[in-house]
Formats: structure tokens, C-alpha cells, sequence
């Protein structure tokens, strides 16, 4: 009983973060400056006049009132069905449908780097908490975090794939295509989440039940890896679910920096051409994903933790 009071609860701020978050998004729009049928013209060669401009905006629907291009807005997304796309007139959900695999394919390799250097960082620097190595994880753990992605992403361009020649640029293919992206979409957040994970870690080995546990004569590595590290480590998967739950709504730079067909580089074009059943669209679509992403962290926790059922 408990479980489905916790599930329905859940929905119920799902179907409050995407209304507001499409109402905010509609309004926003409207006052934005930019006229979407003259770029349209304009992007096509075509000749801009009054009555061009006219015509265009009462076929797009834009001469209407606000409030019915509201209603005729919030009956469409109820009912998923988010209109045709300005530019390629193609339905917007199976445009965003289309691209979402790449953003998943590159928020997984994102959500791994991140992982690795979590762990990795955080663990290292946890056990050796003196010394050289823990030192230099720390440093290497700072400038991580500190390096914008745009900046880290140039850089990793520029040695790896111009000096070093072993990556390429652009684009979306095999592996090789898939590294560069995912590094510089995992590194800064791997870094960040590693120094939480040693803050944790440090405080866990100074628990009783850890010095019980030294005192029955368990190995060191046993203790840190099914005691420390499983308690430590709880703060830190909630801070990777929501990491990811960006990365999957769209890691817009990373996206344009590659030149990676994913919803990121997307929504970035339908916003130069105010798309604005795109961009709506996209907002409602990258909410729900969000919050459903959260649903299933907070699900997670609610089977593994006790506590979150008393």
C-alpha cells in the first residue's frame, strides 16, 4: 500500500512539473522576439512581403488569439500529439523520436565515463587519504571539475583528433565517434561526484560498525567495497540519476560541438528558426524523461533502502 501511495505521488508531480513547465514554455515563446513565419520565408529564398507574411502566419496558425492557441496547445500535448514541424513538416514527435537514440547512445557513454572516474577518483583518493596519489587524484579531481565542457571538449578536439590523429571530429558512427563526446560529457561530473564520494567514504570509515567490522578480522578489502562504498555511495547514485537525466534531455553543447544528430543539436536548429511546435515539443518531452528518470532513482531507493517504507 504503502509502495503505490509512493508511485502515485510521483505521477502526480509529473503531471504538475509538465503542465507548468508547457504553459511557461508557450508564453515564453510568444514574447520572444523573432517572427517564425519571416525566417521561414527567409530560409527558403522567398520573397518576404506583408501579404506573404500574412498568409504564412494565418496557415501556421498565429493569427489566432492567445488563449485558442493555448487550448488548441494543451489538447494537443494531452493527447501527444504536438502538430507538424515548421520547417520539415514532418510530425515534431517523430522528429524528436528519430534523434533520441543518438542522445541516449551519447548519455550512456557519458553516464559510464562518470561512473569510472566516480569511483575510481573517489575510491582512490578515499583509501590512500594521504600521500602523493591521494594529492594528485584531488588535483586531477579539481581541474575536472573546473574545465568548462565547451573548453574541455576543444582541447580534446584539438589533441586527439588534430595532433594525435586517433579520433574523429564530427559526427555519428562507430566507437571512435562516441569517445570524445562521452568524455567531455562525463569527466566534469565524474570529478564532481568523486570528491563527494571520498568526503562520504572518509566519514563511513570512522563509523563504529567499520571499526566492529576491522576488529572481527575482515579484510581491508571487503570492508571498503561491501560497507564503505555501499553506504557512501547512496548520495552519489541519486546525484548520477539526475546527471543522466540531463544528459538524456539533451546535452546541448556537447551536441553542437560534435556536430551529434541528437535532440540537443536539434533543438538548438528549431530555436534559430523559431519552431515553435518543435520547441514545445521538445520541452514536454524532455520533462517527462526527466522526471521519469527521478520516478525510478526514488523507486530504487524505496526497495533497497527500509527506511523509506516505515
Amino acid at each position: 500500500m504503502r509502495f503505490i501511495t509512493f508511485l502515485g505521488e510521483r505521477l502526480v508531480h509529473l503531471l504538475i512539473v509538465v503542465m507548468t513547465v508547457s504553459t511557461l514554455t508557450f508564453l515564453l515563446l510568444r514574447f520572444t522576439p523573432g517572427d517564425p513565419a519571416y525566417i521561414l520565408l527567409h530560409t527558403n529564398d522567398m520573397p518576404v512581403s506583408e501579404t506573404a507574411l500574412h498568409a504564412l502566419r494565418e496557415e501556421l496558425g498565429l493569427t489566432k488569439p492567445l488563449w485558442v492557441q493555448y487550448s488548441q496547445w494543451l489538447l494537443d500535448a494531452l493527447t501527444w500529439q504536438w502538430g507538424d514541424s515548421y520547417v520539415s513538416q514532418n510530425p515534431v514527435l517523430t522528429e524528436l523520436l528519430s534523434r533520441f537514440p543518438a542522445t541516449l547512445e551519447l548519455a550512456v557513454g557519458g553516464l559510464l565515463v562518470a561512473l569510472v572516474v566516480t569511483l575510481g577518483l573517489g575510491m582512490l583518493t578515499a583509501v590512500f587519504s594521504s600521500g602523493w596519489i591521494e594529492w594528485m587524484g584531488r588535483t586531477m579531481a579539481l581541474f575536472g571539475a573546473a574545465i568548462p565542457s565547451f573548453w574541455l571538449a576543444l582541447l580534446m578536439i584539438y589533441f586527439f583528433s588534430v595532433k594525435l590523429g586517433w579520433f574523429p571530429t564530427m559526427g555519428r558512427g562507430g566507437w571512435e565517434h562516441l569517445v570524445l563526446p562521452s568524455f567531455t560529457l562525463g569527466l566534469g561530473i565524474g570529478a564532481v561526484y568523486a570528491r563527494v564520494l571520498r568526503k562520504n567514504m572518509l566519514e563511513m570509515l570512522d563509523q563504529n560498525f567499520i571499526k566492529a567490522s576491522k576488529a572481527r578480522g575482515l579484510s581491508t578489502t571487503r570492508i571498503h567495497v561491501t560497507q564503505v562504498l555501499r553506504h557512501a555511495s547512496m548520495p552519489v547514485v541519486t546525484m548520477l540519476g539526475t546527471s543522466f537525466a540531463f544528459m538524456v534531455g539533451g546535452s546541448i553543447i556537447v551536441e553542437r560541438i560534435f556536430d551529434w544528430p541528437g535532440l540537443g543539436n536539434y533543438i538548438i536548429q528549431a530555436i534559430n528558426a523559431r519552431d515553435y511546435p518543435v520547441i514545445q515539443g521538445y520541452v514536454i518531452f524532455a520533462s517527462v524523461l526527466f522526471v521519469t528518470i527521478h520516478i525510478l532513482v526514488d523507486l530504487i531507493f524505496f526497495l533497497i533502502d527500509p527506511r523509506l517504507r516505515t
